[in-house]
């Protein structure tokens, strides 16, 4: 199993095993600059070799609207690991009315944001749930959204890199006001064609249309709060909040920062490509472990039980620089 159905079938297994409670430089030829963590190597190196582990620890951040979503499940699913959103989590446990369920659902109606003890609670609950379906790894979208979320996950999950996507604002708005999704079929269209002259430094931004096959079209509805208005009251406050959470990763040497100026498909293959060295190392990581527990099954067999090697060994996590 590869790719996508690699994915389903350990979601579907994770489902089974549910726990419920009672979770560069310049710009480039094809269209996307990447700056920040790039132009401190040994930071990008140490990040990257923290992904040694046989496993896929990542977080992606970004303002509404970036594609955070998009880009986190094609790498999720290119690397056969869970695409974890908390939002879906939390609407997910309501749904499915756990006591947490109803707990958080009687928060949410009153206006309120979820709890940091909730959100972990409901966060370790899946990735467990994860770990006993199999899944080798995963990538947080959108989360953690505050300092103290991102102190908290570094402590507890051992995050090996954050992505930090961004698009300049006027670009963010377009894209919102754009979005359009499909309620007979879930798919998520945006029919904005969104075309920036290169200007004072900055790269043209060249972004097409992601248009509905025709089958959707009487279908497609606007999400009520996509207005300018809010798209940039939205935008102010993840500005306002977004600052400390980076300020957390870049002192912990995991930020690597992502600049947009493209679509879809002139954009992925370079992320891939800046991603390459933190895939490398995980696929190292996992093909180390594989041969090793091979060969403690090996000396098992022969000898008795016997204690690992001590490179095998789990070292004591190194804990982060204080932001």
């Amino acid at each position: 199993l590869t790719g996508s159905s690699l994915h389903n079938s350990r979601y579907a297994a994770y489902k089974a095993a549910r726990i419920t409670s009672a979770a560069a430089g310049p710009p480039d030829s094809m269209g996307l600059a990447w700056h920040g963590t790039a132009l401190q190597p040994m930071r990008l190196m140490s990040a990257a070799a923290a992904c040694g582990t046989g496993e896929v620890k990542w977080v992606f951040l970004g303002p509404p609207g970036v594609g955070k979503g998009t880009y986190a499940s094609r790498m999720a699913n290119l690397l056969g690991v869970a695409h974890i959103a908390t939002g879906d989590l939390i609407r997910e446990e309501i749904k499915a009315a756990t006591v947490t369920g109803v707990e958080m659902e009687d928060i949410v109606s009153a206006g309120k944001l979820v709890p940091d003890a909730l959100i972990f609670q409901l966060l370790q609950n899946r990735l467990a749930a994860g770990r006993i379906a199999g899944e080798r790894g995963f990538i947080l979208d959108g989360f953690p959204r505050t300092a103290v979320q991102a102190r908290t996950l570094l402590e507890t999950t051992g995050i090996q890199m954050t992505l930090n996507l961004a698009l300049r604002e006027e670009v963010l708005v377009e894209k919102c006001l754009g979005r359009r999704s499909c309620t007979h079929c879930g798919k998520g269209y945006n029919v904005a064609d969104i075309h920036l002259a290169a200007k004072a430094g900055r790269p043209e931004i060249r972004m097409p249309p992601l248009q509905p096959p025709a089958s959707c079209l009487p279908h497609l509805e606007t999400r009520a709060d996509d207005t300018e208005v809010v798209v940039r009251r939205r935008l102010q406050v993840y500005n306002e909040q977004a600052a400390p959470v980076e300020e957390v990763f870049r002192e912990a040497g995991l930020l690597v920062d992502f600049e947009i100026t493209g679509g879809i498909p002139e954009t992925l293959p370079i992320l891939k490509r800046l991603l390459e060295p933190y895939m490398q190392h995980a696929a190292g990581g996992q093909k180390q472990q594989t041969e090793m527990q091979h060969a403690a099954v090996g000396q098992t067999l022969q000898t008795g039980p016997q204690q690992p090697p001590s490179s095998y060994q789990q070292q004591p996590k190194a804990r982060y620089a204080q932001a």
